[in-house]
């Protein structure tokens, strides 16, 4: 298993041996990766803490507090829970969608999310498809009404679909789920942890929509931004990161950029190793 670390601006010459990396040194890289070195007190920048993680996945778990809550406090115990959600809903300064799970990411990473939406648009259209669910007609009419009467949330509709069927979720709710994963509805806020759903150009803003990266472009950024959090990993790990590449993608780009990736080896908590980027 080859392992990489990020060297971006270092001047790298590729040798036969890895770079050997001690458990301890490699529990520091990546716990600072992580934002996790520092002491959690001082000046607060949630923004800041949202875009140096990558994205904070949203987690209905909840003894004290929803795990998102937890991630954020972790860095920086003077953060509140109404912070994120202002930053959402007021501030347009981060978007809802999907990475391996329901996440919260920088509104700076939208130009490099496009592939995903088309990705997953075509995944969950692969699931009405195959469910019988709303056609494009009651789509349509999905999205009208969200455009006359603003923000909805899955309540506000009432479509039943086949007892049994899948989660028992409603033709209306796998319509909604679609058109948000295809990015044609995006979330505006939610309410006790409810997704309010609007059109994505009355949500995102208009500097974010603009720009558009071609695809090579916006797998480049998702393996460089991976690489740079993770501090090390597999190319699978890469993968892993965000979901919205796939392994043969991320393999090809780890070949690519051989020149600027270090191969290492890391020890183990038990002294066995593992190879790494």
């Amino acid at each position: 298993m080859t392992h990489y670390i990020h060297s971006e601006g270092m001047d790298i010459k590729t040798t036969a041996m890895p770079l050997s990396i001690s458990n301890r040194a490699a529990r520091r890289l990546w716990l600072d990766a992580q934002g996790l070195s520092a002491t959690p007190t001082g000046p607060l920048d949630v923004l800041g803490i949202v875009e140096a993680l990558g994205f904070v996945q949203l987690d209905t778990i909840r003894a004290v507090s929803r795990a998102h809550h937890h991630i954020l406090w972790s860095r920086n115990q003077n953060y509140r829970e109404p912070m994120l959600w202002k930053l959402l809903a007021k501030d347009r300064a981060v978007f809802e969608h999907f990475t391996h799970d329901a996440s919260i990411l920088p509104m700076s990473s939208y130009p490099f999310w496009r592939r995903q939406f088309g990705r997953l648009g075509e995944k969950t259209a692969r699931w009405e498809a195959n469910r019988g669910m709303l056609n494009a007609g009651d789509r349509a009419a999905i999205l009208a009404r969200i455009e006359a009467e603003g923000p909805l949330a899955s309540k506000h509709f009432d479509t039943r679909g086949p007892k049994g069927a899948m989660w028992d979720r409603p033709p209306h709710k796998f319509a909604l789920d679609h058109m948000w994963y295809a990015g044609e509805l995006a979330t505006s806020h939610r309410e006790n942890f409810s997704k309010f759903y609007d059109l994505a150009h009355r949500v995102i803003p208009e500097e974010a929509r603009a720009v558009e990266h071609p695809e090579g472009a916006q797998i480049d950024w998702l393996c460089r931004n991976a690489l740079a959090r993770l501090a090390f990993g597999t190319p699978g790990d890469i993968k892993r990161f965000w979901e919205a590449a796939t392994l043969d993608e991320v393999k090809i780009w780890c070949e690519a950029n051989a020149a600027a990736l270090i191969d290492v080896e890391i020890e183990c908590a038990d002294r066995s190793t593992v190879r790494a980027l």
